[in-house]
């Protein structure tokens, strides 16, 4: 009868114990298809009941450190994480999702162990070399965070947040070359970036301190007066300035030392605009299209010089080209604008003009919803499983 009892007893613990799994899975479909429907307070309730029922689901605890970090709470998101990290300590995208975590609660120090496990991950190596470069950059580590933005970069050679970082990094070593040949290849690759902005107050301007930075530039052109794009770098931070006519010098001199690149004959297309010499504008906008076909604000620019110049059918062609390559760019549309007005199209201009107001109003309604509803901008991504 003991026996009996033993077996019975051991029976019954079983058919519980699958049953709690059971009602525990129930309950994470029910958070799933609640955090889809944005209900993420319910979603948050069904996982923890669930949790309760099944505290082994390593599923279960990361999709709750997702549904925690996108409601912004960094600090619940990294301790859901770190319960599916120690179910599960082998798995990299965990570590990944961990270390991210950890980054954006401000705890650099302690992110550094699960994003160096998460470099391991092949599909989000990058990410992982990315975060630990920013992690050990706000812990003042400048060697450390160049070997690991260094490693992100061959993926990502153009990221603007890479490049931002590792132009300071250099900086904070003293490496003047390598730092400027970054901020040259950002203002290259992302000259609207929010980052080129706040490279160029690290490097005076911002602080009303024009003078100090062109003199920086100077002594990097000085010993290395061939490295490409350190003369491009000098011209547009005058073009930046509105200091025209000094501007043109180094953008010539980069024309010379690199004649394959397309951005500063753009940018001595745009002065010679300015200064009312279309003729010459429109030779160095058709010397920028030759080399870079795709480059949008060449385009644009092309359009103006035809029409400063009277000639608007030519005009009309690249001003629609323009246009289909930047359908948000409101200068675009204001310049297409003015030349169908000038050929007597003036529904199709005034269409084109109605546009640059409508295009403004929507940047105006963003930046005022951005400023009523201030959010975190990090767009790296929670990777592994996320919220089904």
């Amino acid at each position: 009868m003991a026996a009996l009892a033993l077996v019975i007893l051991s029976v019954s613990t079983h058919a519980f114990q699958l049953d709690a799994r059971q009602r525990a899975a129930r309950h994470f479909a029910r958070a799933s298809t609640l955090a889809k429907e944005h209900k993420l307070s319910e979603a948050e309730q069904e996982y923890r009941v669930g949790l309760e029922l099944d505290p082994t689901s390593v599923a279960a605890y990361n999709n709750l450190g997702v549904l925690y970090f996108e409601t912004g709470d960094f600090r619940r998101s990294a301790n859901a994480f770190s319960e599916a990290h120690r179910l599960r300590p082998g798995d990299t995208d965990i570590s990944l999702n961990l270390g991210l975590a950890l980054f954006k609660a401000g705890n650099c120090a302690e992110a550094i162990a699960p994003l160096s496990a998460g470099v391991a991950s092949p599909q989000h190596m990058t990410d992982a070399h990315y975060l630990l470069g920013a992690c050990y950059y706000e812990l003042k580590k400048w060697q450390d965070s160049i070997k690991e933005l260094e490693s992100a970069k061959k993926a990502r050679p153009n990221n603007d947040r890479i490049l931002f970082l590792l132009f300071n990094d250099y900086r904070n070593v003293g490496n003047r070359t390598q730092s400027l040949q970054a901020a040259a290849q950002l203002l290259k690759s992302h000259p609207d970036s929010p980052f080129v902005y706040e490279m160029l107050g690290e490097a005076h301007d911002a602080a009303g301190q024009p003078r100090e930075a062109e003199q920086e530039f100077k002594q990097a052109i000085a010993a290395a007066p061939r490295v490409p794009e350190l003369h491009f770098l000098l011209g547009y931070l005058y073009w930046r300035w509105k200091h025209y006519p000094e501007a043109v010098a180094p953008l010539k001199e980069e024309t010379r030392i690199n004649p394959a690149f397309a951005p500063p004959y753009y940018y001595l297309g745009d002065i010679a605009l300015k200064q009312r010499q279309p003729a010459q504008a429109l030779s160095y906008f058709q010397k920028a299209l030759r080399l870079d076909p795709s480059y949008a604000q060449a385009t644009l620019g092309a359009g103006r010089a035809y029409g400063q110049l009277g000639q608007y059918e030519k005009a009309l062609g690249f001003l629609y080209a323009a246009v289909e390559k930047m359908p948000g760019d409101p200068e675009a549309h204001y310049w297409l604008g003015r030349i169908l007005i000038h050929l007597g199209r003036v529904k199709e201009g005034q269409e084109e003009l109605a546009e640059v107001n409508r295009i403004n109003a929507a940047r105006q309604q963003q930046a005022q919803d951005l400023l009523n509803h201030a959010a975190p901008t990090d767009h790296t991504e929670t990777k592994g499983s996320t919220v089904k």
